[in-house]
């Protein structure tokens, strides 16, 4: 039997890709959008920010990625990626290989879409788990401060980022296909249930996937302790101020009644 080669690229591109309007005739998926370009290679598109290219040279990317602008919503400065070698076997089985590569027994849009999906979740995990890691080492210096009975300078500032940037995590998190919940492909291809779980397997999404809810809900929770500690101490100023201007009035008043 024949065996070829081709390779895959996943790239972040943003926080998020506006697909309306790019439908086309021709395209083999709706979500994601996925459609074969005049060269034969693939294109699989992401309302999460990802793209997969499959098939395709650097400059069939790039003037697809040029083709996006305008519909990248936060476009990233440094974008995330993720290379899939392909190794097209007739005779082989579905399945990650020992060496990295990735075997299908052919290219057909079913067994592409699903590795796409993979890769995508992947390079969509790999910057929330950057993002998230520098949103949890802001956590350490605000939780030594807290041991320390004390709260740092500026840290109303720092909670509000902190808290922003959670919220946002956990709404791409929640915009992302599931990894309960099944590809919409395995729907019409459950035969290909298999190779599903072993690229999840392969990519370590689940452990991912718990690794930053766990980290994410550390934040949160620092967050909300902060926000309780700070709308305590502005409590108290708050009552500090009504005293001096009640001590104020009291004064004021025991001044005129003496130099009248």
């Amino acid at each position: 039997m024949s065996t070829s080669s081709i390779i895959a690229h996943a790239l972040q591109l943003a926080e998020r890709i506006d697909l309306k309007g790019l439908e086309r005739p021709d395209q083999f998926s709706s979500n994601p959008l996925a459609f074969k370009v005049a060269s034969g290679g693939t294109v699989v598109l992401f309302r999460f920010g990802a793209a997969v290219f499959i098939g395709m040279n650097p400059l069939e990317e790039d003037g697809i990625v040029k083709r996006l602008d305008g519909r990248l919503i936060d476009p990233l400065v440094e974008r995330e990626t993720e290379t899939a070698h392909i190794l097209l076997k007739a005779d082989g089985e579905d399945q990650p290989l020992p060496n990295g590569a990735i075997c299908l027994k052919n290219d057909a849009p079913e067994r592409l879409l699903l590795l796409a999906e993979a890769l995508a979740m992947s390079v969509a995990f790999a910057y929330d788990e950057r993002r998230i890691t520098q949103a949890f080492d802001r956590v350490v210096p605000i939780a030594s401060s807290l041991k320390q009975r004390k709260l740092l300078r500026g840290s109303q500032g720092n909670l509000v980022e902190q808290i922003g940037e959670a919220l946002l995590i956990q709404q791409r998190l929640a915009g992302r296909v599931e990894l309960a919940d099944r590809p919409d492909v395995l729907w019409d291809h459950p035969d290909l249930e298999r190779l599903w779980v072993k690229l999840t397997d392969e990519y370590d999404l689940g452990p991912r996937a718990r690794a930053v809810g766990q980290k994410l809900e550390v934040i949160r929770e620092t967050a909300d302790t902060m926000a309780d500690l700070l709308s305590t101490r502005t409590s108290h100023r708050l009552e500090w101020y009504i005293i001096g201007l009640i001590c104020l009035e009291l004064l004021l008043g025991l001044f005129n009644r003496v130099f009248k």
